[in-house]
C-alpha cells in the first residue's frame, strides 16, 4: 500500500504541483488517525483498516517533500538542504518511539490523537507558509520538454534506483537478521534491550555527525560520497560477520551509520540534480518506490540465506554486494565525467 502511493505520487505532482498533494495526502492520513482515536473504545476491529487505507497516502508524502526540497533548492544547495530534511526526520525517528511508548502505556485514543494532532499542525504550516511553485517552474521547463530532452528519465537513473534497491536490501538486514542475531548470542530478553540500545546509538550518531559529514563531503561529489558511504558500510559489516560480544557490534553500528548518513543525503540529491525540474515528481516517486521494495523483500532475503548459511556468512555476502555497490558508484562517476 506505501508503495501504491509512493508511486501514484508522481502523475498526481505532475498534474496538480507538490503542495497540493502533499496537503491532501496528510489530511486523509490525518483523518485515518482520527478515525482510529475514535473507533477505540466501541469498534477497535477497524483500527487495521484504518491504517491500511492511510497507508497509500502517508507513502506518498515522501517522494512529494523531497520534490518539494529540491524545488525550493539552488543546485548548489541541495547537499544541504537534503541534509535538514534528513536531521529533521531523525529527530522525530529518535523522539518518536520514546513518545509513543509512553501515550501506548496509557492510551491508544492518546497515541492516535496526538498523532493526528501534530500532522495537523504540520499540514496547517504547510498550507500558510509553503507557496505553491507548480506553474513558475513548469514554464521555465517547456522549452526544453519541447527540445525531447526532458520527457524520459535518463538510463542512468534507472540503473541507480536498481542500486538503490540493492542497497536498501541490505541495508534492511539491521532491522531483520541483527535483532535475530543479538536473541541467538545474548537470549531474547537482554538481546531485545541491547539492540534497542545500539538503535539508539544509531540515531544519535546520525544527529551528531550529519552536519560534519556534510561539510566534509560536500566537494567530493555525490557518487564519490555514495562510493565512500559502501565503504563504511563494508567494514560495519565485516564485523559484524565476527562479533561474539556487544562492544565490537557498537563500533561496528557506528561505522556503517556514517554510511547511512552519507546515502540518505547523496541519493536524493544526485536524484534530484540530475532529473529536469519537470521530471523530479516522478524520479523521487522511483527512488521511493525502489527503497520501499528493497526493504519489503529485504526478511525474505535474510530468511532465505539464513536457512543455508550462518550470521557471519550472511553479513560477508551483504559486505560483498556493499563493495559491488560501491565500485558500481565509481565507474558511474567516471562516465559521467567523460
Amino acid at each position: 500500500a506505501t508503495m501504491l502511493g509512493q508511486l501514484l505520487s508522481a502523475p498526481v505532482a505532475e498534474r496538480w504541483g507538490q503542495k497540493r498533494p502533499l496537503v491532501l495526502f496528510q489530511s486523509m492520513v490525518i483523518l485515518s488517525y482520527a478515525g482510529c482515536a475514535l473507533s477505540y473504545a466501541s469498534h477497535p476491529q477497524l483500527i487495521p483498516y484504518l491504517i491500511l487505507l492511510g497507508s497509500p497516502f502517508r507513502g506518498g508524502t515522501a517522494p512529494l517533500t523531497n520534490t518539494m526540497v529540491a524545488e525550493f533548492s539552488n543546485k548548489e544547495q541541495l547537499s544541504q538542504s537534503f541534509s535538514l530534511l534528513y536531521l529533521g526526520t531523525n529527530v522525530g525517528v529518535a523522539l518518536g518511539p520514546m513518545a509513543a511508548s509512553f501515550l501506548y502505556a496509557r492510551s491508544l485514543f492518546l497515541l492516535f490523537s496526538f498523532s493526528a494532532l501534530l500532522l495537523s499542525l504540520s499540514t496547517v504550516l504547510l498550507m500558510i507558509a509553503i507557496p505553491n511553485v507548480m506553474r513558475t517552474k513548469r514554464a521555465k521547463d517547456e522549452t526544453t520538454a519541447e527540445k525531447g530532452d526532458a520527457l524520459h528519465l535518463s538510463p542512468i537513473l534507472i540503473v541507480f534506483f536498481l542500486g538503490f534497491a540493492i542497497y536498501s536490501l541490505t541495508y534492511g538486514q539491521n532491522s531483520f537478521t541483527l535483532p535475530l542475531q543479538f536473541a541467538s548470542l545474548f537470549g531474547e530478553t537482554v538481546g531485545s534491550q541491547s539492540y534497542a540500545f545500539l538503535m539508539s546509538v544509531n540515531a544519535v550518531t546520525v544527529l551528531v555527525a550529519t552536519a560534519f559529514l556534510t561539510i566534509w563531503t560536500h566537494k567530493i561529489g555525490q557518487l564519490n560520497s555514495m562510493a565512500l558511504a559502501m565503504l563504511f558500510y563494508v567494514l560495519g559489516y565485516t564485523v559484524y560477520a565476527g562479533c561474539t560480544s556487544f562492544v565490537p557490534f557498537l563500533v561496528a553500528t557506528c561505522i556503517w551509520t556514517l554510511g547511512e548518513i552519507l546515502m540518505a543525503t547523496n541519493a536524493n540529491v544526485f536524484v534530484n540534480a540530475y532529473t529536469p525540474p519537470s521530471l523530479r515528481s516522478r524520479a523521487n516517486a522511483y527512488l521511493m518506490t525502489t527503497s520501499s521494495l528493497g526493504h519489503a523483500l529485504s526478511p525474505s532475503y535474510g530468511g532465505l540465506l539464513l536457512l543455508v548459511l550462518d550470521y557471519r556468512q550472511l553479513w560477508l555476502i551483504n559486505a560483498g554486494l556493499c563493495f559491488l555497490l560501491g565500485c558500481g558508484y565509481i565507474a558511474l562517476n567516471k562516465h559521467l565525467k567523460r
